[in-house]
């Protein structure tokens, strides 16, 4: 169970330190104050929704942003053989660690500890195939869509919890030259009036 403390941050109050999961194929041991799906069936059905969507090909170069433990790495990896390459940011330094340790066996990933927005600044980030990207409920932010739009993928999955957030950066990829092409939404919270939504964006035409 997860208490919080000063700032609101998560701190265990009791079970195990450890959650257990199996999904995309692989075992995953995550810290209990990390973020993972509440959804039994969540994580797998996400995954495989981005990937049929982004069509990876093999020597692509990839972002998972905001990328937690690493899921959305673990799915694309496989199609991404060669000389295909798979960056990880994620900020919180639990979950960055859980992503290196359990992505270790996959050598075309790689895991940065760092804020998304800060990242993208590098100026050796030049240019991306691909790009998944689970923000927050806030959204990534006009800053992030245009760091990203910049950088011209071929596609971008945008994995959302919150519909509104989702339609507010939708605008400004919108602006950038990437526009949706398609929008799907899953019921991962039965009884709630919370949608999970997976949206596919390209270059408009």
């Amino acid at each position: 169970m997860l208490g919080t403390r000063g700032r609101g941050r998560p701190m265990l109050v009791s079970g195990p330190a450890k959650v257990h999961e199996r999904a995309v194929g692989r075992d995953w041991s995550v810290p209990a104050d990390a973020f993972w799906q509440v959804h039994p069936a969540a994580a797998d059905t996400l995954a495989t929704s981005v990937v049929e969507l982004l069509r990876p090909r093999p020597g692509e170069r990839a972002w998972d942003l905001y990328g937690g433990a690493g899921l959305f790495a673990a799915a694309l990896a496989p199609p991404l053989t060669g000389t295909g390459r798979i960056t990880v940011v994620e900020s919180d330094p639990k979950a960055a660690g859980a992503a290196q340790r359990l992505l270790r066996d996959l050598t075309t990933v790689t895991v940065l500890t760092s804020d998304v927005e800060r990242a993208l600044r590098n100026p050796r980030w030049r240019s991306v195939d691909l790009v998944v990207l689970d923000p927050p409920r806030a959204g990534a932010g006009p800053a992030v869509v245009e760091q990203i739009a910049t950088r011209s993928p071929r596609a971008v999955a945008y994995v959302a919890c919150d519909p509104a957030a989702l339609a507010r950066d939708l605008a400004s990829f919108r602006q950038f030259g990437l526009q949706l092409a398609v929008l799907q939404a899953f019921d991962l919270f039965p009884h709630t009036h919370h949608v999970e939504c997976v949206a596919l964006l390209t270059a408009a035409r």
